[in-house]
């Protein structure tokens, strides 16, 4: 699936600021005509159709005090000391700042706060970062808020179809992995997950599959996924997983192995040490790809770790937007069903990767 295209991206493409973008899309008469049409012709290029802003009878108008609120679930500690919920709300923010909102951010556990869900209440809108599973008891409270106030889930890990979406596609992300060791000439090419049970690792590892079959290359001896041992440590884990004897059993393969690719970088760190410990040169003899890009992980190693980014951003910005439309939509007395927005990642060349 190709990426989202952002105002951001308009304005790089039309070599124009932020502010001329926001400027073009609400129709104001301080733009210089040339800057203008060069901005419209990239946003008719590439059929971006900008956000309807709220009419001047609506309940509220956006543009002028309105608010939104950004519950951030299932998190230990602050979504600012989150990389991923950091970078999103980076997107969000964006988006808010273009079109005059306030963002209120929350770091939840659960729905037990009365008086805070009689808050939210209160809110032209609300976006969720969830990692619910079915039966939860908060898709009920999370469900009835949703009656009285737009929403919108975002997130990297899944969704619910009762909801609008916007989340990372890790089924593109896994194949896109496949796809890009099969262009530089690797055939044979193992795969190790290291937790069976992670939606996301299993969403990757399927689309990893299926790009393989498609060219004839799958091999289900090469297929690792299962939960590695970590010596007992309590999560989230501080040592990265034992990979010694996944490594042995891809060593022993008939066919020389060529590439791995693992379900997160995390746990290359762990395939780095067993590759390491075999005297096994990167990527000369083994290249790795790994998922999400956690630039302290990837350029700590040697040779620095190729990575899937994820497009977390985006996914923030793309939220927003989507649920600003939807104000837009309950202020006009429309309505729109609930629709899955998937954006995909793309993979950041380093050291571990190489052509044959």
């Amino acid at each position: 699936m190709q990426k989202t295209f952002t105002i951001r991206d308009i304005a790089t493409r039309a070599g124009v600021s932020l502010g001329t973008v926001s400027r073009v899309m609400n129709n104001a008469i301080n733009v210089d005509p040339e800057l203008r049409e060069r901005t419209l012709s990239v946003m008719r290029e590439f059929h971006y159709v900008p956000l309807r802003r709220p009419r001047k009878n609506s309940r509220r108008n956006l543009a002028e005090g309105g608010r939104v609120a950004i519950l951030f679930f299932d998190m230990q500690f602050h979504w600012e000391d989150s990389f991923p919920a950091r970078s999103c709300a980076e997107g969000i923010s964006e988006i808010c700042r273009i079109y005059g909102v306030r963002p209120d951010f929350f770091t939840l556990l659960d729905c037990s706060d009365e008086k805070l869900f009689r808050h939210l209440s209160e809110f032209d809108g609300i976006l969720v970062k969830h990692n619910f599973r079915h039966g939860d008891e908060r898709l009920r409270r999370i469900g009835e808020l949703a009656e009285k106030v737009p929403m919108v889930w975002f997130g990297v890990n899944g969704f619910n179809r009762r909801f609008p979406n916007v989340v990372l596609d890790n089924h593109a992300a896994g194949a896109l992995a496949a796809e890009e060791l099969i262009r530089r000439g690797h055939r044979v090419i193992a795969f190790i997950s290291t937790d069976p049970d992670h939606g996301m690792f299993a969403q990757r590892a399927e689309g990893f599959r299926e790009a393989m079959a498609a060219r004839g290359l799958w091999r289900s001896a090469l297929f690792f996924e299962e939960k590695f041992s970590t010596v007992s440590s309590p999560d989230p884990d501080p040592i990265p997983p034992l990979l010694g004897r996944t490594l042995g059993r891809i060593l022993a393969y008939p066919e020389k192995v060529t590439a791995a690719v693992v379900t997160n970088d995390w746990g290359c760190v762990g395939l780095y040490r067993a590759c390491g410990e075999r005297g096994l040169r990167i990527p000369e003899e083994l290249s790795i790809i790994g998922f999400d890009n956690q630039i302290p992980v990837c350029c700590s190693l040697k040779p620095p770790l190729a990575s899937i980014e994820n497009p977390l951003v985006d996914i923030g910005r793309t939220a927003m937007a989507e649920l600003l439309q939807r104000i837009d939509a309950k202020h006009r007395k429309l309505t729109l069903p609930p629709s899955v927005r998937l954006l995909s990642g793309t993979l950041i060349e380093r050291g571990s990767l190489r052509s044959l």
